[in-house]
């Protein structure tokens, strides 16, 4: 195989070799996956393992593998050689290594730097090209803190960093590959050594899956679909799960759109653990009330999103504001008009250290490959970590720098459409809120006038199907109270609930009027204050603010704001 027929990964991989940048390299990512093996005559996929053995180190005298479960094996051409290494190394040690080789990473790598050295290092003879493969590289050196590590543990790693350390591997015809499907699971003293080269396997693209797709052998019918649009529609995914797709549809007898995107959200959700879900929006911006100014911006970046100016886009969006003022509604009805997919981010967080930040790896990662997609994340302020926060042994400062890293980087500006939700914008990082990362801010509030209560008591109404009309409606009912769109909807659920249980002997109005006088909103009014100030302080524009808001000093906002988190103690 050319180093052209090489997956791009492949070829970072020979070039950095081949330079003498590096002699030990971690691939991760998509690891799991088929890779195409070119040959003159044919085209197979293979797992990735034997990818490096067959066309990455097919030439070298030596090619070895070790993992915890299969223990080390070595090509037949070397085998010989290896085992006289072994022997003599029990002559000498005492071990009794060539009856049985060692399956603890401790004792195989020690077995197989001896081999290395004697083949690579030893005087008076030919000097041999070895490689060595490591699948399951996470449970060889394990990220941990180094306080907690067991001796065996400790050997292990010492033989790695001596490996990538060397200048006499790096001066010898020597690689060593680490395999690992995250690289937050990996000890970090290893990944952050400078002399250790981190090579990413992407999710394939859009060519390469048209490619396993026409050279898939399981037979299936088409319907609707081209082999093209197949390929279009399953991005984020890899080949082993674009072959399980293939194998149901051919049990199920059909591949069609529906088929292809149903099952589509569930490898996705599958392969991401279940840590993010997709949503079905049911609305478009028409069904929200009110907002003009904030539909209008939206409805602009969608305009713009399907002309493909990208360039022009924001990198995300802060919806802010109190408790119950649609936050969630209004973002999913903005994916729900772009027409595009729309996943909400779950809990990621694992007590097992480093587990939380190789989930948000694999999160990351798919999110790069589903692309355009919307994202949303509730209660940003608590899920997103702070570089600031103590106590979790720095796993919330490592989230924080991910997020923020993706979102910083403006190669997928218009592809990643963030919205981060909150009613305390002031406890995000400003790294997070700058210009760059989530750069429109829009502030929601409860209805501000009697012409906007009726009109969102209207709006509400159609949501729990018991309508209303705007003469039903009097806003004199809640006089002095700040009700929100979920009081809203609990007030119109209550005066539903007082008809049916009164077989609707009286008019509307009237229950609602009865339902509206007894609610009492859960609520602190003065908590509400201080997340309608926050909301205010954030705005990046002003013709979000309502016509009440819009002229209001700033200074004198400021003062307030910061009275009542001392009054609140925040």
């Amino acid at each position: 195989m050319t180093l052209d027929n090489l997956p791009k990964w492949a070829r970072e991989l020979a070039d950095k070799y081949v330079s003498g940048a590096a002699s030990l390299f971690v691939l991760y990512g998509n690891v799991n996956d088929w890779v195409p093996l070119r040959e003159p005559k044919s085209l197979r996929f293979v797992s990735l393992s034997d990818f490096l053995k067959e066309a990455v180190f097919g030439t070298r005298d030596a090619v070895l593998h070790f993992d915890q479960s299969g223990g080390i094996t070595v090509n037949a051409d070397a085998a010989q050689d290896f085992w006289r290494t072994v022997e003599a190394m029990d002559t000498a040690a005492g071990t009794a290594f060539s009856k049985k080789l060692p399956k603890n990473p401790a004792d195989a790598l020690l077995v197989i730097d001896r081999f290395i050295r004697a083949k690579t290092l030893g005087e008076g003879k030919k000097k041999a090209s070895v490689a060595l493969i490591v699948s399951f590289a996470h449970m060889v050196a394990p990220r941990g803190d180094v306080s907690f590590m067991s001796q065996e543990d400790f050997r292990t790693l010492i033989t790695l960093q001596k490996w990538a350390n060397d200048p006499a591997f790096s001066r010898s015809d020597v690689t060593i590959v680490l395999v690992t499907a995250s690289l937050q699971d990996m000890n970090e003293a290893l990944v952050n050594n400078p002399f250790t080269a981190k090579i990413q396997v992407p999710l394939p693209d859009e060519e390469e899956r048209l490619e396993f797709a026409r050279s898939s052998q399981i037979p299936v019918q088409f319907q609707g679909l081209t082999p093209e649009t197949f390929a279009k529609q399953t991005n984020a995914l890899s080949r082993v799960d674009i072959e399980t797709m293939l194998r149901e549809a051919q049990r199920a007898g059909k591949l069609d759109l529906a088929f292809v995107s149903a099952k589509k959200k569930e490898l996705i959700e599958k392969s991401c653990y279940g840590l993010l879900e997709f949503l079905e929006p049911r609305y478009t911006l028409d069904a929200v009330e009110g907002l003009a100014a904030a539909k209008q911006r939206l409805r602009e970046d969608i305009t713009l999103i399907k002309k493909g100016c990208w360039d022009a886009l924001p990198m995300g969006y802060l919806l802010c504001g109190p408790v119950g003022t649609g936050k969630t509604f209004l973002s999913t009805c903005a994916i729900g008009e772009l027409g595009i997919p729309c996943v909400q981010l779950l809990n990621f967080r694992s007590k097992w250290v480093g587990a939380t930040e190789g989930n948000l790896e694999k999160i990351l990662m798919t999110l790069r490959a589903l692309g355009p997609v919307g994202v949303i994340i509730d209660e940003a302020d608590a899920f997103m970590g702070s570089r600031d926060d103590e106590g979790d042994s720095g796993t919330s400062g490592r989230i924080f720098a991910q997020f923020a890293s993706q979102m910083g980087d403006t190669k997928y500006r218009g592809k990643i459409l963030w919205f981060l939700l909150t009613c305390r914008p002031d406890r995000l990082p400003v790294d997070i809120k700058r210009q760059g990362r989530v750069e429109v801010h829009i502030p929601l509030f409860y209805p501000q006038t009697p012409e906007e209560k009726a009109q969102l008591f209207v709006a509400m109404s159609k949501k729990v199907q018991w309508a209303v009309e705007p003469k039903d409606v009097d806003p004199g009912w809640a006089q002095g109270k700040k009700l929100s769109g979920a009081d809203i909807e609990a007030i119109l659920v209550g005066a539903k609930r007082r008809s049916l249980l009164d077989d609707g002997k009286k008019e509307r109005k009237t229950y609602l009027k009865e339902a509206a006088e007894g609610f009492i909103p859960s609520t602190s009014p003065v908590e509400v204050r201080y997340q309608e100030l926050a909301a205010v302080l954030e705005c990046t524009d002003a013709a979000f603010l309502p016509e009440l808001l819009r002229g209001a000093d700033r200074t004198e906002i400021l003062k307030e704001f910061n009275r009542l988190k001392a009054e609140l103690g925040f």
